[in-house]
């Protein structure tokens, strides 16, 4: 059988427009973190009727859900075919500017309503369904604000993208509205905690599916939009490359059960050069299975280094909390990406992690 590499080219080929793979985008949502996501804010919303706890849980879910959606609309456009995980990508400050301006929608919105004809509301209203999707890519992406609201970049997009914008926008708001609907009938037939919890859950599935189009949107106008993609699935960049021709070989041999041969070939290739996430990941993958925790601990300090040079802020933070969960008192091959490190840890609003790191950085120093 052919690899990858040869069997087919990577791009629109094998990430198609959002419309031509309506059972992945439909799937998207239910795979790998987002399902847990889904999984774990969903019980979260069945505790909003209890006194108290409640308040709280609501204020956690304000945030959380956009923060999450936010997270899968930038995932999509850089390319990446896998769902990102939980609160390591997208810094806090763009989930408040979006909250902001959900907020300065609904007042301008409600001030038209009582004090201007009705034609201005429904003109406003659909401005907002026009925008909002903008304004969201644009915070997703580059988490400016001044540049989300610019009605200037707005005309620009909708000129370079054309008629499959509105075509998104279309299935966007009709998904949510359907979605959204067919959640609040679920919560009101359903008893309290069951009916909030799967009410959630089939609201989160259409919004973060809603999410996963804008990216792919993104994605597949890169070029219009003058966008560089900087995900690992990046189609000019990885095709035919050696990294490539290298994964189909490593999944070969997994899929003919033969793990040794696979993870020698992998530990030659890393102990040569720095190589692909993927090829990473497979790697930690088969160091689990053989319960290695020193190798895994190395192989993490060899590639946080990597990826604080590739200024993969996201992943370098996953791998770090990883490699703190194994060894609390971490070294780094180079001292000098702690600070990189901790920053990135702040600017994600991970106070937690950003703290471990601290005290691994002064264990480090202090000769511990």
């Amino acid at each position: 059988m052919k690899g990858r590499g040869e069997a087919y080219r990577r791009g629109l080929e094998d990430l198609p427009p959002w419309w031509r793979d309506l059972p992945a985008v439909a799937r998207y949502p239910l795979e790998r973190s987002n399902g847990v996501v889904i999984g774990a804010l969903s019980v979260l919303a069945s505790m909003q009727v209890l006194p108290v706890i409640g308040l709280f849980v609501s204020l956690f879910l304000l945030l959380a859900v956009p923060k999450h959606a936010l997270e899968v609309l930038r995932d999509s456009a850089h390319g990446h075919r896998k769902p990102p995980r939980f609160g390591m990508d997208l810094g806090d400050r763009a989930v408040f500017a979006f909250l902001v301006l959900l907020l300065v929608f609904a007042v301008v919105h409600l001030a038209l309503q009582s004090f201007a004809p009705a034609a201005a509301a429904t003109a406003w209203r659909l401005l907002m369904a026009l925008v909002l999707p903008l304004v969201a890519m644009s915070l997703a992406i580059d988490e400016q604000m001044r540049r989300a609201i610019n009605p200037v970049f707005w005309v620009e997009v909708l000129l370079r993208i054309g008629l499959p914008y509105l075509g998104a926008v279309a299935m966007v708001w009709t998904s949510l509205a359907l979605g959204l609907s067919g959640a609040g009938w679920l919560d009101r037939m359903l008893p309290p905690f069951f009916g909030a919890m799967v009410s959630m859950a089939l609201a989160l599935w259409v919004l973060f599916m809603a999410a996963h189009v804008c990216g792919r949107l993104v994605f597949q106008y890169r070029d219009a939009l003058g966008f560089s993609p900087e995900g690992p699935e990046e189609p000019e960049r990885l095709r035919l490359s050696r990294d490539h021709r290298l994964e189909d070989e490593i999944d070969a041999l997994l899929a003919a059960g033969r793990q040794d041969e696979a993870f020698a070939a992998l530990d030659a290739e890393l102990r040569e050069r720095a190589v692909s996430a993927t090829l990473h990941r497979q790697y930690r993958t088969l160091l689990r299975r053989r319960g290695d925790r020193a190798a895994l601990l190395a192989h993490g300090r060899q590639w946080l280094h990597q990826r604080v040079l590739e200024n993969d802020a996201r992943g370098a933070l996953a791998l770090l909390q990883e490699c703190l969960e194994l060894d609390p008192t971490l070294t780094l091959p180079d001292p000098a990406d702690w600070g990189p490190l901790i920053e990135a840890a702040e600017r994600a609003g991970l106070p937690r992690l950003a703290e471990a790191a601290r005290a691994a950085r002064a264990a480090a120093q202090s000769g511990v």
